[in-house]
Formats: C-alpha cells, sequence, structure tokens
C-alpha cells in the first residue's frame, strides 16, 4: 500500500470513493460545493496551496484525503475517507499524518478539520494525534452537517 500524492491515475477516485462512502456510511446527501470539491481536486485544493493524497493498494483507491489551504498560515485537512475493506488498519491515521507532514512541509502554522459526533471513532483518533477544539479560522468554509471543529497546532 501506497500513499501518493494527486495524479492523474487517480483522476475520479476521489469523488468516487468520498460520494458513496457519504451517502452509503452515513446516509448523508453531499453538499453541491462538497461534489464540486472531489470532482474538481486540481482546482479547489492543488492551485490553490494545498493537496489530496490517495491510498492505493493494488492499483485501487482505498482511502483519500484533501489539504485545503485557508489562509496564509492555516490548513484544513477534509473530506478524509477510507474505503470499508481497509478500515481498522490504521489507514486514517497514516492519511491524516500525511496531511500534517505536508503542512509541516508548506511552513503552515495550524492544521483545522470538520467532523461530526456520529465519526465517534475518528474523532477519538484526532484527539489522540493531539488535534483540540477550536474556533472556525478565516477562510473556513463550515458545512450544514458539521458539529465539531478541531485544529492542531504545527511545530
Amino acid at each position: 500500500m501506497t500513499i501518493d500524492k494527486y495524479s492523474e491515475k487517480n483522476k475520479g477516485d476521489f469523488e468516487n470513493i468520498w460520494v458513496n462512502w457519504l451517502a452509503d456510511s452515513m446516509r448523508i446527501k453531499p453538499e453541491e460545493k462538497d461534489v464540486e470539491e472531489v470532482q474538481n481536486p486540481v482546482s479547489n485544493y492543488i492551485q490553490e496551496g494545498g493537496m489530496v493524497f490517495y491510498a492505493n493498494k493494488s492499483g485501487e483507491c482505498i482511502g483519500a484525503v484533501a489539504v485545503k489551504k485557508l489562509n496564509s498560515t492555516d490548513y484544513e485537512f477534509c473530506k478524509l475517507v477510507v474505503d470499508e475493506k481497509a478500515r481498522g488498519l490504521g489507514l486514517g491515521k497514516k492519511l491524516v499524518q500525511k496531511c500534517i507532514d505536508y503542512v509541516k512541509e508548506v511552513n503552515g502554522k495550524n492544521l483545522y478539520l470538520q467532523s461530526f459526533h456520529k465519526l465517534e471513532i475518528a474523532v477519538k483518533m484526532y484527539i489522540g494525534m493531539g488535534f483540540i477544539d477550536a474556533l472556525a479560522p478565516h477562510g473556513m468554509l463550515v458545512v450544514e452537517r458539521t458539529e465539531i471543529i478541531m485544529k492542531m497546532e504545527i511545530k
């Protein structure tokens, strides 16, 4: 298994894995802005100073996450998803760590996330990694389903 930065080989994978997860596992219809973002990761994340990472195993995408630049110092990781057959293997944590490493690499100061209480296992993982409750920073578009905002100070 590898975790790779966006490339054309993963074109379409982000939308497929994330929209299916949200609809099937969470029983939530994605907001229009969400769909547009995962359909166009280059223009929505990469060209704006962020990145998209894909977990690939045997040529198949089994996880993805985006890092979005919010302002000159703050970033947000968003749309973290791990395929059902790859859960419980620590892949979510590895994808979040890639986001942390990326923000360090570009000299960011804070990494934020949005979540909701139904994702209890993920929220516990975030706390265990050092994320704390926070208010939304300048530049963060808080989506309707958000119940929790957390941040990690990058050192």
